[in-house]
């Protein structure tokens, strides 16, 4: 069948089928592909099996427990005693829609809410429980005659028991390529877990093990990046703080140690301390000893040499405190943090983008954050510093020294040659407001400023790019009820990056704007209609050779269309486009998914055949799939392209399920060519 004739075919569908609506946020979704687009180096992972994680267990907001609620990350704490709140006043939560009229609460965050809380009665205490143990075993293999693709066999374990106040979890990874080695390992590539207890009283959680930190707006400690660069979320804010289990697969950012959390949501501290061993591009002296480390290594992947010789090379140790207190309406903390590396960062400061990057061996990081407000109108803000050392143990190799003095101070990045500390390119602040003057309508509203020289190593705060410095910007947004049964979400970013960077040789200007339509005539009916556009400065080599600035500006449409037909039958059809200024590409991308639950047996089915043409990699289009449990898959699809796939869930009992997919990219008609294949099972066990 011709490309031409395909998309008829597709189109037919469009007109013919309805849809339903979604097992998960589609803005979510949506906002998750166009940040991948617009980045190479995005990695939502630690977010994404956060959310995985929340799927398998549920939270069950009608028992009005505050701990159970905050396992919602995104909630902030006001958001987590309204609801606790309204639970053991009023009872039991019967629908969706009662939520979205709570203080605090508006129809975007529910549906962010919606796919991992349940609303089932809560349980009666008492009586002996022997606990609740969930086992999932995943493998997956990947086959193509691409030369330049990973092949291999990709194995994941998890395991998670709890009883009473005591938790702990396992998770065992190898990527494809990596073997099971056991002499002076343990087996697994990447192996994590932890030990948790949970009180109800001064101490209120103890980890011990691999943890993730979460505090005020992220400025200084986001572990998961939650919020990063979504402009159109419910809210700018960032989730409630706190030091939770760390679950997820990728290997080097979080910790690893002891967290201890006393008192609970309006006042208590927080105090932890970690020693981790990271991936590092090393530098070695003369006689092969390693010196510095000139850059880290994201993506947990160790297959080849180069691969194998940064792994686990540098051990990070970080302390950390943090103080809270406050009452009903408003509540701030401080937050300290300090950090040692086992060998010093020297960056190549011949690199333009490099002028203002870390060096040294440590780090001290404070923070000040406070929220305050009713349900109508909440303010936030955080500000943070980040002191780094001066570089050590360079002596008598090749390695060079600290940074040269750029700024006409006599202070290189945020120290000097004789130590004094430039403090005005070595803090970060942002503030905003989340008002909701109606039921129908929420504003939000953020303002952010990050000096060049601001360093803060596990920081997630709302930004349009990575790192942790160098942009300052303006966002807002706006979620309305225009009509019955019709949503409209706008939003609009603007920014600049004061200091030079990856592919800017200058400073540069950044925009994005989002309208997002969301039309629900019927619970079984959605029709999403939504326009992006994210613009920004890049060099562009001239005929002299010296690079000017150029703006490359990125344009998506996209389609969704969502319908159950019956209680058993689901319908997706997708379609969306990008284009691409100034090269002229194009893409497009039209998809057609089909679930079906079987009804006297315990299987269900989806199905997936999605055609893609684009005008290279500039306009890839992103295409979120249905996955195994506590997995994703958000493939790219560029060139001629066609993708497809089947996935089969067997349940025969509520404690046991197992999932087979098979997939296959067919790009035979790019220029890399290929046909690309992966088959995936998994079984998950609880009881």
């Amino acid at each position: 069948m011709s490309f031409r004739s395909a998309v008829a075919v597709m189109i037919l569908l469009l007109l013919s089928g309805t849809l339903f609506c979604q097992e998960e946020n589609l803005s979510l979704r949506e906002s998750v592909e166009e940040i991948l687009a617009l980045s190479d180096d995005a990695d939502p992972a630690a977010l994404l099996e956060e959310l995985e994680e929340l799927k398998a267990f549920p939270v069950n907001i009608n028992g009005g427990d505050e701990k159970e609620i905050s396992r919602l990350f995104f909630l902030t704490e006001f958001q987590v005693m309204v609801l606790a709140d309204h639970v053991r006043k009023n009872g039991s939560v019967v629908t969706l829609y009662e939520l979205a009229l709570l203080p605090a609460f508006d129809r975007n965050t529910v549906q962010l809410m919606a796919p991992y809380i349940s609303l089932k009665p809560a349980k009666p205490k008492g009586g002996r429980s022997y606990g609740r143990i969930l086992v999932t075993l995943t493998a997956s293999a990947r086959f193509s005659n691409d030369e330049s693709a990973a092949e291999g066999m990709r194995s994941l374990m998890k395991m998670k028991h709890k009883q009473g106040s005591f938790t702990f979890g396992l998770t065992a990874e190898n990527d494809p390529g990596e073997p099971f080695i056991f002499k002076n390992a343990p087996g697994a590539d990447f192996l994590s877990g932890y030990v948790q207890y949970e009180g109800k009283g001064l101490i209120n959680r103890i980890i011990a093990g691999d943890f993730s930190v979460r505090a005020g707006e992220g400025v200084l400690l986001n572990s998961s990046r939650w919020m990063g660069s979504w402009l159109s979320s419910p809210s700018f804010m960032s989730g409630r703080s706190v030091s939770s289990p760390y679950t997820s697969t990728e290997e080097n950012s979080f910790f690893r140690g002891i967290s201890l959390t006393l008192g609970g949501v309006n006042s208590g501290a927080l105090l932890f301390a970690s020693s981790n061993k990271i991936d590092a591009r090393l530098l070695f002296a003369d006689d092969s000893v390693a010196t510095g480390v000139r850059n880290l290594v994201r993506g947990g992947i160790h297959v080849t040499e180069s691969q194998l010789a940064a792994r686990n090379s540098l051990t990070e140790t970080v302390t950390g405190l943090r103080l809270v207190a406050g009452m009903g309406k408003a509540r701030g903390g401080v937050t300290a943090t300090a950090t040692w590396f086992s060998l010093p960062f020297v960056p190549d400061v011949t690199e333009p983008e490099n002028l203002h990057a870390f060096a040294g061996d440590r780090l001290l990081n404070l923070s000040a954050d406070i929220r305050a407000g009713t349900g109508s109108i909440l303010f936030f803000a955080e500000a943070g510093l980040g002191l780094s050392g001066p570089l050590t143990g360079t002596a008598g190799t090749d390695n060079p020294g600290p940074q040269a003095d750029t700024t006409g101070t006599d202070l290189p990045g945020s120290v000097s040659a004789i130590d004094r500390l430039n403090l005005r390119d070595s803090w970060a602040a942002t503030a905003g407001l989340r008002a909701k003057p109606s039921g129908r309508v929420t504003f939000n509203l953020l303002a952010r400023h990050f000096a060049p020289g601001y360093h803060a190593f596990h920081s997630g705060a709302f930004r349009a790019g990575s790192g942790s410095g160098n942009e300052t910007g303006l966002s807002a947004s706006v979620h309305l009820e225009a009509a019955r049964h019709l949503f409209i979400t706008a939003a609009a970013d603007h920014y600049r990056i004061p200091w030079p960077r990856y592919r800017s040789s200058s400073p540069s200007y950044g925009s994005r704007i989002e309208i997002k339509g969301d039309y629900v005539p019927r619970e079984n009916i959605s029709l999403r209609l939504s326009w992006t556009s994210s613009a920004r400065e890049y060099d562009a080599a001239a005929e002299t050779g010296t690079a000017v600035p150029v703006t490359r500006t990125r344009q998506q449409l996209g389609l969704v269309f969502d319908m159950s037909i019956a209680s058993t039958l689901r319908l997706t059809t997708r379609a969306s486009a990008s284009f691409i200024h100034p090269s002229q590409e194009r893409g497009y991308l039209l998809g057609q998914d089909f679930s079906w639950s079987f009804r006297r047996v315990p299987l269900k089915l989806w199905f997936r055949y999605a055609l893609c043409s684009t005008g290279g990699w500039d306009s890839r289009l992103y295409a979120w799939e249905n996955d195994l449990l506590s997995s994703f898959s958000i493939p790219a699809l560029y060139g001629e392209m066609a993708r497809s796939f089947l996935m089969l869930s067997w349940k025969p009992a509520e404690f046991i399920e197992a999932r087979v997919k098979y997939g296959y990219t067919d790009g035979r008609n790019n220029s890399s060519g290929g046909m690309k294949q992966e088959l995936k099972g998994q079984i998950k066990i609880e009881f």
